[in-house]
């Protein structure tokens, strides 16, 4: 893309931001105590009567007003988190349009921001979107699960966040704040909520005062619902309690203690099975088949689930490539992890400004069982420690010059299981990676005039990472000739599901040591096993310096143009992989131009931004082969990606009491240089097959030998789209409130669309979502002193069955399996505060 392009772009957006009000946007009515003005500073008043109100944000590492921030975020309120269901992390997806949220592997939670993310299901690799908790960065997927209950608010910052959220942050931020003890204050509130497949959602807090200075708060919520699959999978089951104690000692110093547990119980997401993908010589590619494969739809219901009998009856009919035989029924899954955190913020005025201090500790114990298309049985037993600590000075304001310094430490250890059941490929892998990383930060801010400032920032991370893995992969071979030349291995057992590989040589004859040469046999229909190992210990140091420049300008008394240009990266790392032990940091560079506005009497809010992100080696995570050719989860550099758009939101109050909000984007994400490499495995397909299969996937591949002699397929998905990037995203709604004598009537409706998007690493067509259009609703009953409120709601009305994963396994019979979002949904919800 030439920089012509970019600045049309940019300055298009700019210009439809100033000139129209469109009627899309997505951010709540949310009232706080905080700034309505838009002036040089933040303002002290609410949201007057007939106006919108205001959000305040901390995302800037500074209390300011949404509209004053000059950062691309988008801000989810406590009413609007009750309005569109979003009581985990997986559920975020329906109130920023930016954002995609998936779960699979058992607990585990990928986060996308415009396409850059990643399929994060172990601890080789680090998520590219961070998340913070309580001011505290959550290195691991998991942790991020029970979080979201009495909470002030949800941030989702969007772009490289390398200054003030470091590494692993380059696609953006989440930040979960929850609510805060008062001081001198009893209050609390209480909520029930009963809804489809049993959903039971129980919350309630309270805020203790010890004397005018300090407080106690207590909040805990417990949520229980069956699986919308018919199997039971996709279900929510948890507890969480958090303590959080404040005391101000005194008028200076301030110090908030917090502590939190959860448990994550139940049987975890699931998928169900889309069709079948058979070899078949000769065929032409169709819009639903590549060449030489042909796609057969299963035409389950899709929320029928893998272990259905309808699901079960198909898997027992295909074959095994290589061991020759026909798969055993999925082992059912089960989550069972514990989390603990303790945090603190300790606050300290001075003379030379405002110091803050955030020490932290996390600790996660997982107990995971999950399967999926190619797995009969995967186990996780993890344990995961990290230590942090954050000191932040705030400087006082030198003459037209305001400024912020920081340092930041973080220490991670992970103890980790993990176990791939995959029928006649078994790996049992152990592996201990750590983390120390140490950075130094500051921001500058020069006010040139009470309406134009200039900022600078820049950030350096010293990241030292070891890792140290010993791998044992049990594999299973036939010995007699496939069909139609021998009967081949038909009628042989699978190898067993088992926890590790000490359990494992209890269940089956198991050789001596490693090596094909070692293999002894299995059953009496000609199959044999063997293993092999790989130990090592590596470590690895990566220094980096990522900077953001931006300008600022107040158009108006409620009107702010901004420009940036901020540098990002995620650190690099290693593999349980043979041949690909390890792979590099990846980079991104974004510019964004943006204006917020509010007109008619601070009646009509109406932002835009334009962006353009380029994405360089960038980490990618997927299943594959090693040197080998045994399955192996691996992340590798496959390449770079343009990414550019434009998003415009807006809320528009046309009466005291009817708020209209909306908000669209555009998104073009393209994959500039992407590619990689797997092995070329001779697998001979039954009766009609030949040695060698092509690789089934959705970019070309060209078949030749790496620089080591191995047969590979080279391919190369340059210039397809970028994963989870929708090229157009809808949400619209309405809120009406209808006064009722003594009580008031609020009515609210949304709708959300979504273009087609990649859901799937290989690009099949059964990996495209396609579009997807669904409407929610919700009536809330409440006095006018708002102490209590009953709420009835229905989300997702049409039913829509909306794929949010695709995954496709080979190795099992050319299984394509989808994950689905939430059916259709109803219940009510009863709330009471004091």
């Amino acid at each position: 893309m030439s920089l012509r392009t970019v600045n049309k772009l940019l300055v298009g957006a700019s210009l439809t931001a100033i000139g129209i009000a469109c009627p899309v946007g997505s951010f709540a009515q949310t009232t706080t105590d905080d700034p309505a003005p838009i002036t040089g500073t933040a303002g002290d008043q609410e949201g007057q009567p007939g106006q919108l109100d205001e959000i305040v944000v901390t995302a800037q590492r500074r209390s300011e007003n949404l509209q004053r921030a000059a950062v691309a975020i988008d801000v989810v309120g406590a009413e609007e988190m009750s309005r569109t269901g979003v009581v985990t992390a997986a559920s975020l997806n329906a109130a920023v349009p930016s954002l995609v949220v998936t779960k699979a592997g058992g607990a585990n939670t990928s986060f996308y921001v415009r396409g850059v993310g990643n399929f994060t299901v172990n601890a080789s690799g680090d998520p590219a979107i961070a998340f913070n908790y309580d001011g505290v960065y959550l290195g691991r997927p998991t942790s991020t699960t029970l979080t979201f209950f009495d909470l002030e608010r949800v941030e989702v910052l969007k772009g490289p966040q390398g200054i003030l959220y470091g590494r692993n942050a380059t696609g953006g931020a989440i930040n979960v704040v929850p609510a805060k003890p008062q001081p001198g204050e009893l209050s609390g509130y209480g909520s029930v909520g009963y809804g489809s497949f049993n959903a039971l959602d129980l919350e309630a807090a309270i805020n203790l005062p010890l004397g005018p200075d300090g407080a106690i708060r207590v909040s805990g919520k417990s949520i229980k619902a069956d699986g919308y699959n018919s199997d039971g999978t996709n279900d929510e089951k948890g507890e969480g309690l958090r303590v959080q104690l404040l005391a101000n000692l005194t008028p200076n110093l301030s110090v908030r203690v917090a502590a939190d547990y959860s448990h994550q119980g139940g049987v975890g997401p699931g998928a169900s099975i889309n069709g079948i993908i058979r070899y078949t010589p000769g065929s032409a590619a169709t819009a639903t088949s590549i060449a030489n494969y042909t796609f057969t739809p299963s035409n389950f219901d899709p929320y029928s689930g893998l272990h259905s009998p309808q699901a079960r009856a198909l898997q027992s009919t295909l074959v095994i490539p290589g061991a020759f035989i026909n798969p055993a029924p999925y082992t059912y899954p089960f989550l069972d992890n514990d989390y603990v955190g303790v945090n603190a913020e300790i606050k300290l005025d001075t003379g030379i400004g405002s110091f803050t201090f955030i020490p932290a500790y996390r600790d996660a114990r997982l107990n995971i069982r999950f399967n999926g298309p190619g797995f009969n049985g995967g186990r996780v037993t993890e344990h995961d420690e990290q230590f942090s600590a954050e000191l932040r000075l705030d400087g006082k304001r030198l003459g037209p010059v305001e400024w912020l310094l920081g340092a930041y430490y973080y220490d991670e250890s992970v103890d980790a299981r993990y176990t791939f059941a995959q029928y006649q490929v078994n790996p049992y892998q152990r592996y201990f990676p750590k983390v120390k990383s140490y950075a130094g930060f500051g921001r500058l801010i020069f006010n040139l005039s009470e309406q134009f400032r200039l900022v600078g920032g820049a950030r350096y991370t010293m990241d030292r990472k070891s890792f140290q893995t010993l791998g044992q992969t049990v594999i299973e071979i036939c010995t007699r000739p496939p069909p139609p030349a021998g009967p081949g291995c038909f009628g042989g057992p699978s190898i067993p599901v088992a926890d590790d590989l000490a359990q494992l040589r209890t269940l089956i004859p198991f050789p001596t040591a490693p090596g094909p040469q070692n293999s002894v046999a299995y059953g009496t229909f000609g199959n044999r096993v063997f293993y092999s190992e790989l130990a090592y210990t590596r470590k690895t140091s990566t220094n980096r310096l990522t900077y953001r420049l931006a300008a600022e300008y107040d158009v108006g008394p409620r009107s702010l143009l901004y420009a940036s240009y901020e540098t990002g990266y995620r650190s690099g790392g290693f593999n349980n992989t043979l041949g690909k032990e390890s792979f590099g940091p990846e980079y991104i560079k974004a510019a964004t131009l943006g204006i917020k506005n509010r007109f008619l009497d601070n009646r009509l809010q109406l932002n835009a931004e334009a962006f353009y992100w380029q994405y360089t080696d960038q980490q990618v995570s997927h299943f594959g082969f090693d040197a080998n050719n045994a399955s192996s989860l691996l992340i590798e550099n496959a390449g770079s990606a343009d990414i550019m758009g434009v998003e415009v939101d807006t809320q528009f109050l046309a009466t005291p009491t009817t708020l209209l909000r909306g908000s669209v984007q555009y998104l073009d994400n393209k994959l500039k240089d992407f590619n990689y490499a797997v092995p070329r495995v001779p697998t001979p397909p039954p009766p009609g097959g030949t040695p060698t299969l092509p690789q089934v996937i959705g970019c070309p591949s060209v078949e030749t030998v790496n620089s080591t002699g191995q047969a590979i397929y080279a391919v190369s998905c340059s210039g397809k789209p970028g994963y989870n990037s929708p090229k157009w995203s809808v949400n619209a709604g309405i809120e009406q409130t209808v006064e009722l004598g003594a009580f008031k009537l609020v009515l609210t409706g949304d709708g959300r669309y979504r273009s087609n998007r990649v859901i799937g690493f290989e690009q099949l067509a059964q990996q495209q979502s396609g579009e997807d259009l669904t409407f929610d609703a919700s009536a809330t009953l409440m006095p006018a002193s708002e102490n209590w409120a009953l709420t009835a709601y229905v989300r997702n009305i049409g039913n829509v069955a909306v794929p949010v994963l695709s995954q496709y396994s080979g190795s099992v019979g050319g299984i394509v399996a989808i994950n689905y979002a939430p059916p259709r949904t109803y219940g009510v919800h009863a709330t009471f505060k004091f």
